[in-house]
């Protein structure tokens, strides 16, 4: 009886093993992709992603991916379907065949041509988690020796595409000080969520958690709602528009502000990003917050970052925020405005 209560287990493992592997092979990429330069370099291997221009492919005998300029590229063709997004907002889950002729050279699917400098990302539709994740990691370090001031910051940013949603983190955090004397501290929080509702339209929320010793602020806490709108989106610059609603429950360090409050706000603000390839990374994001509560208050927040590529994945850049307060509910500065340099590692 325990024979065959083992034979049994022992064919209900092949079997599932057998299951797996078929699922495993199933899914599994093609490594037989084709990609030709437009000077007649012929490569054969996997395509990883096309975003921001660049074209990210790596063949079996690369040691490591590789970045190609996506303006350059004369053929490419792949066995695998792929979630392509256009330029015009318009998504598609299709196979693809770019063909090295003039006009619309991109076929998507059987019957959809565009030209090629119309598409926006491609991106493998079954990738694990982690590799749907783009973002970058960036420390900042400086310290002046004749007065002991040492100063850090570290900023952080990761987000993650699912169809026609988005889902943005990061971490801004900064610390300066002196040895023997005070200290300051600066830290921010936030989640951004977008979800595409049509080419040109989006809807979306916002967290923000933000502490400034600069302001006094102890803490505060935003959320919201945004709708909006895409100005201008090509593979080198992208820019939008929003407004909505926003609450927010503050804390400052000193009297009489000491109990937390909440505020309502209007919301309007702005992105913008633009890329060269493998060379600058510029980013900018806005958002200005009228008060509804205290008519006449006004705040606002800056987020700027420029890159520049060292090697591979490592950019030197600069960092700068600006939080502004026109009527702050105690006498406390009305801005903390920080600029840094780091080092950074994007993924």
């Amino acid at each position: 009886m325990t024979r065959n209560c083992l034979r049994k287990f022992l064919g209900l493992a092949g079997c599932l093993a057998t299951i797996v592997a078929c699922g495993a092979v199933a899914v599994a990429k093609h490594t037989d992709d084709l990609v030709v330069m437009k000077n007649g370099d012929r490569m054969t291997g996997e395509i990883k992603k096309v975003q921001r221009g660049e074209l990210t492919f790596k063949a079996s005998y690369m040691a490591a991916d590789v970045n190609l300029d996506w303006s350059k590229v004369a053929r490419l063709e792949s066995k695998d379907p792929y979630l392509i997004s256009m330029t015009d907002g318009h998504q598609f889950a299709e196979h693809f065949k770019l063909e090295d002729i003039d006009g619309d050279n991109f076929l998507i699917g059987p019957i959809v041509k565009v030209s090629h400098m119309n598409v926006l990302r491609i991106l493998p539709i079954e990738s694990k988690f982690l590799k749907q994740l783009e973002g970058s990691i960036g420390l900042g370090l400086s310290y002046t020796s004749g007065n002991d001031q040492y100063q850090a910051e570290l900023i952080a940013s990761a987000t993650y595409r699912r169809g026609r949603h988005a889902l943005t983190g990061s971490i801004d955090a900064a610390f300066s000080g002196q040895t023997r004397g005070t200290s300051t501290a600066r830290n921010q929080f936030n989640v951004d969520y977008r979800k595409q509702l049509s080419p040109k339209w989006f809807a979306g929320g916002l967290f923000d958690l933000l502490r400034s010793d600069q302001q006094s602020l102890d803490r505060r806490i935003t959320g919201g709602g945004l709708l909006g709108r895409n100005l201008l989106q090509t593979d080198r610059r992208r820019l939008s528009v929003f407004a909505g609603m926003a609450v927010n429950r503050e804390k400052y360090h000193v009297a009489p502000a000491r109990q937390s409050a909440t505020n309502a706000d209007a919301l309007g603000g702005m992105d913008f990003t633009a890329f060269r390839f493998s060379k600058t990374d510029l980013r900018t994001h806005l958002f200005i917050f009228p008060s509804v509560t205290t008519p006449g208050r006004v705040r606002a927040q800056l987020k700027s970052d420029i890159s520049y590529k060292l090697a591979k994945d490592f950019w030197w850049g600069f960092h700068i925020y600006e939080n502004y307060d026109s009527q702050p509910p105690i006498k406390a500065k009305k801005n903390d405005l920080g600029v840094s340099a780091s080092l950074s590692f994007k993924f």
